[in-house]
C-alpha cells in the first residue's frame, strides 16, 4: 500500500467523526463524482479533490459507517489518479483534511 493510500485510509478514518449517515452518503457521492472524470481529465480530478478537502473541512463533529467511508475513500484514491492527480498532490490535499 502507497504511501498516499495509507494516508487516505487515514483521513477517511479520522472522517468518522465527521460522518453522519447523510454525510457518509455524501462522502459517497463524492467519490462517485471522483469516478466520473476521464482518465487524464485533471482539471476534473483537481475539482473533486478540492471539494473533498472542503468537505471534511465542514464535517467534523458527527459519525459515519467506518467500512463505506474507508471504500469510498478507496474509490476516491483510484479515480483521482486515473484522472491524472499525482500520488503527492492527493497526499498534499489529504493531510490539510486532518489539520
Amino acid at each position: 500500500m502507497t504511501v498516499a493510500m495509507r494516508s487516505l485510509l487515514f483521513i477517511a478514518t479520522c472522517l468518522l467523526a465527521a460522518c453522519g449517515n447523510d454525510t457518509t452518503k455524501d462522502f459517497e457521492a463524492l467519490a462517485d463524482r471522483a469516478c466520473e472524470c476521464a482518465p487524464d481529465d485533471t482539471a476534473c480530478g483537481t475539482k473533486v479533490l478540492s471539494d473533498v478537502a472542503k468537505f471534511a473541512e465542514t464535517h467534523k463533529t458527527s459519525d459515519g459507517d467506518v467500512n463505506r467511508i474507508n471504500e469510498a475513500g478507496r474509490r476516491i484514491y483510484n479515480c483521482l489518479g486515473t484522472a491524472g492527480i499525482l500520488p503527492n498532490q492527493l497526499t498534499a490535499a489529504l493531510e490539510k483534511m486532518v489539520d
